[in-house]
């Protein structure tokens, strides 16, 4: 944050799939949440009160948000969720004694009322000066401690279980007129491959929200083609087998690709 002179970071949304607030709350069961963290201080996490216990797990600092209540801000902005959302920003910042400086904004929420949020927020505190956080965070978790580089080295070892376990399970299977079949006779699909796939990660504890390229024939040829998933293993045809899962909630990947 020092070298990006930066005061203060907020950051929005869940702590599932929102790399920001999962790098700094480690992740967990946090469906919505914000995050304030001063420059040389401790992370602050503001929690719905449902969320509590998952709140508590990360093991930072945390306050209720219900101790400013949206309804009662709502109330006062007639009924401007915007205005109501940023008036609450505005409350959480003032304990946290942010009122100036430059505050670095990062997280996952829909674009269009977290613009009309901010811009707000922006003419409520006019002696700070929101930014994007983008960058730092990029750099911060570019470095890497031993515990973050054994979670990766963990999903690789995830990652290429399941790209043997695929192997095996093709290498098992049996040929008629020029397509794979399995022990009943029926066509082994991409799409079958693919739901084996998403079995093995989650028995594994991984999650696989970008889905899985597994494509032949034409289909190979074609970037980012994901395949046809009612589409037979054809024998001798080329694929192309493009697995990206994550630790589960997100959190860490790894890419395995394989022609």
């Amino acid at each position: 944050m020092q070298s990006h002179n930066l005061d203060a970071l907020l950051v929005l949304g869940p702590a599932q799939h929102n790399p920001a607030m999962t790098y700094l709350t480690g992740g967990g069961h946090i469906t919505d949440a914000v995050l304030v963290k001063k420059h040389g201080e401790e992370a602050v996490l503001f929690y719905h009160p449902m969320e509590r216990e998952e709140a508590a797990a990360t093991g930072l600092p945390t306050r209720d948000l219900g101790a400013y209540p949206y309804r009662q801000y709502l109330k006062e902005t007639n009924g401007n969720t915007a205005k109501a959302e940023a008036m609450r920003y505005k409350a959480l910042l003032d304990d946290l004694g942010v009122t100036s400086g430059r505050v670095a904004i990062e997280g996952r929420v829909d674009i269009g009322p977290a613009l009309e949020t901010l811009q707000t927020l922006q003419e409520l505190l006019p002696e700070v000066h929101l930014v994007n956080g983008h960058a730092m965070l990029l750099q911060a978790r570019a470095t890497k401690d031993e515990s973050e580089v054994e979670r990766i080295r963990r999903m690789g070892r995830v990652t290429t279980t399941v790209v043997g376990r695929v192997a095996d399970f093709l290498g098992s299977q049996r040929a008629r007129d020029g397509v794979l079949v399995d022990s009943q006779g029926e066509p082994v699909t991409i799409g079958r491959v693919k739901g084996l796939i998403n079995q093995w990660l989650a028995e594994l504890g991984a999650e696989n929200p970008e889905g899985t390229i597994f494509a032949q024939g034409r289909d190979a040829g074609i970037p980012h083609s994901t395949g046809n998933p009612a589409e037979a293993l054809r024998l001798g045809a080329p694929i192309v087998f493009d697995i990206f899962p994550c630790e589960a909630g997100g959190g860490y990947f790894y890419d395995f690709t394989r022609t």
